[in-house]
């Protein structure tokens, strides 16, 4: 009881040294103003725990006094984990290591016939049936797949996962597949991307500056999709037009090739001369790159 009241009267001054900082806020200053709920929490939490510290110290104190004021009624009982950890180890004791002895010695030192632990034992089994197990699983029954067929399994699913991926962001586009796209949308971002990175080069207008005219028939890497997407992509670094392969994803690559490849044939002011070889595309060559649209 004492313990009790004594745990009630600390709760006690918790709740009212709260309350007088609740009220002194204001007037209080420093770092105790600034802390002050938590100091009180810590102290109040420091005292709680030597009141517990009391109360099991007290209690097995009384267990300890009546132990000795009834030895009578001390019994000895093994508990469920001292009796389990017998069980699994069938450890012979000290006091009958005789009945195990065997004739070998050496130096002072006698040999035990000491059987192997029941767990050791049921390990060695277990290892047994999974082995028939396993064979029967994979090598007799065909029900299970053997390295190679699931590896073979898990690279196949990967590979679709990597082109559902692909699909998905625009990016199965290469020279191979790459097709003219007449949409308004993909011609406007590739009029846009075109603005921001290459009217310094190529001008406004696709008129030519330092780099190629794009409005007429010449061209030096190739006039049809294929080229002028492997041109962007890998760039021509010799003449010191950068790869855009690491700045703009292949469907930005298609779609500002199909921008520069409406280019052929408008008349912007002050074309630069041509440069290249002549290139035809024809009819036949613009509805197989549009095909796919």
């Amino acid at each position: 009881m004492r313990i009790l009241k004594y745990i009630l009267s600390v709760f006690a001054v918790i709740f009212s040294l709260g309350g007088a900082q609740a009220q002194d806020t204001e007037s209080t200053s420093g770092l105790y103003a600034q802390y002050q709920l938590e100091i009180v929490i810590a102290v109040a939490g420091l005292v709680c725990l030597a009141a517990l510290l009391a109360l099991f110290t007290a209690l097995y104190a009384l267990r300890s006094i009546a132990a000795l004021e009834h030895p009578q009624e001390q019994v000895v009982k093994e508990s469920w984990w001292q009796r389990f950890w017998s069980n699994i180890n069938k450890a012979v004791p000290v006091e009958q290591e005789a009945t195990v002895m065997t004739s070998h010695e050496y130096d002072g030192i006698k040999e035990l016939d000491n059987k192997l632990p029941p767990w050791w034992l049921y390990g060695f089994y277990f290892t047994i049936l999974f082995g028939v197990g396993y064979l029967l699983h994979y090598h007799v029954f065909g029900t299970g797949d053997l390295q190679q067929e699931e590896y073979d399994k898990q690279m196949a699913q990967a590979k679709e996962e990597v082109e559902t991926y692909l699909a998905s962001q625009g990016n199965r586009i290469d020279e191979s597949t790459v097709t003219f796209s007449d949409d308004p949308a993909d011609l406007a971002v590739g009029k846009q991307i075109y603005d921001a990175n290459c009217l310094v080069c190529h001008g406004t207008e696709g008129q030519g500056v330092v780099g190629p005219n794009f409005t007429d028939k010449y061209w030096i890497h190739g006039g049809d999709m294929a080229s002028i997407f492997s041109t962007i992509k890998y760039g021509v670094p010799e003449k010191g037009m950068i790869p855009w392969e690491t700045q703009l994803t292949p469907q930005q690559i298609q779609q500002v090739s199909s921008f520069i490849y409406t280019l052929e044939g408008t008349n912007p002011p002050n074309p630069k001369e041509p440069q290249g070889e002549l290139f035809e595309r024809g009819e036949s060559s613009t509805s197989e790159e549009s095909e796919a649209i």
